[in-house]
């Protein structure tokens, strides 16, 4: 939503995250975001940063007044960004705002990016901040907010789950510089970063937590005018990890009334789905029977508690996995367990 709206176009599921940080001189950094993709539309997206810093003791070029000023910025957009294929482009419209001890201006700007990815372990983006610079006139002049063009790449590894980001940036008044970013999950629930920006020769570390439909994540950055603590937390909602599965009873008997379980198949993923399958093993990890199937999965898979020979399992828990294959090749899994009594 900040960085390049083409990027929304990967959004699954809405999504909403708020981010707080306290920065040196009293500075305040506040950001929130608001995703939704549609069936048609594409995906659109709201999101806000705000940035309160002071108090600054006002004073003449001989003087002291004795008194202080605050200063105010906030940069609110709307983004959308519709797809071709596993092509993306998005633009954003942004009102950008100031107040500095009392003099205020705004003024409207855009933002645009693309966005690729040509094989599942490789995506590729670009974007222009202020393709359309907002000027904004406190008093009597005009000041232009400066262009900002960057372009970069991402890795996958191990199914998404090592993930390395490199992005070279070019701003009007700067060199070309080059940030870079490293994540690992080492678990589905926990995650390790860091990064480094060559410009500012600036480290960053972090780390990240999943607890259902919640993300929650920290990061420590080292800069020459002190230390930053980063901290948000994302909701997503429907179907955050692609595909989830629940099942319809917890516990049943082959040979008694409830002769099955139902297990129902949710899925929430960009593109077409190649296949599907459903693992079932058993406590010990002994694999007892596979369902499979091509394209996307029906809502409902049963098992009436037999092996590939259709004799009946033993008693006991079993793990059900679903596993579906986009049509990049990517893999999404989820899990759920059903007991067999009888």
């Amino acid at each position: 939503a900040y960085w390049n709206p083409a990027g929304l176009a990967q959004l699954r599921t809405m999504e909403a995250t708020g981010m707080g940080a306290t920065m040196f001189n009293d500075t305040r950094y506040t950001f929130f975001a608001l995703g939704l993709p549609t069936e048609k539309w594409g995906t659109f997206a709201l999101n806000g940063t705000f940035t309160t810093s002071g108090e600054y003791e006002r004073a003449t070029w001989d003087m002291d007044l004795d008194e202080t000023f605050s200063e105010k910025e906030s940069v609110v957009s709307l983004g959308w960004a519709g797809n071709y294929g596993r092509f993306a482009y998005g633009a954003a419209i942004k009102s950008v705002s100031q107040d500095m001890g009392g003099a205020k201006g705004s003024s409207m700007g855009v933002d645009a990016g693309v966005y690729y990815r040509p094989h599942r372990l490789l995506s590729l983006g670009a974007s222009v901040q202020n393709l359309v610079s907002p000027k904004i006139t406190l008093i009597d002049e005009e000041e232009e907010l400066v262009r900002s063009v960057r372009a970069g790449l991402a890795l996958r590894f191990f199914k998404s789950r090592l993930i390395m980001s490199s992005d070279l940036v070019k701003t009007k008044w700067m060199d070309t510089s080059f940030r870079t970013g490293l994540e690992a999950w080492l678990t589905r629930s926990i995650a390790l970063r860091g990064g480094w920006d060559s410009e500012r020769e600036h480290m960053s570390a972090g780390a990240g937590f999943r607890l259902n439909n919640w993300q929650f994540d920290y990061a420590y950055v080292s800069t020459d005018l002190g230390a930053q603590n980063i901290v948000s937390a994302t909701m997503r909602f429907g179907v955050p990890f692609g595909v989830k599965v629940d099942r319809d009873r917890a516990l049943f008997s082959p040979s008694g009334a409830d002769r099955e379980v139902t297990f129902n198949i949710q899925t929430a993923v960009r593109g077409e789905i190649e296949s599907w399958r459903v693992d079932i093993a058993d406590d010990y990890g002994n694999l007892v029977r596979t369902m499979t199937g091509n394209g996307a999965p029906p809502e409902g898979v049963s098992w009436a508690g037999d092996d590939e020979d259709g004799r009946l399992v033993a008693d006991g828990k079993y793990e059900a996995r679903v596993l579906i294959t986009d049509s990049m090749g990517q893999e999404w899994d989820y899990a759920t367990d059903v007991e067999v009594l009888g």
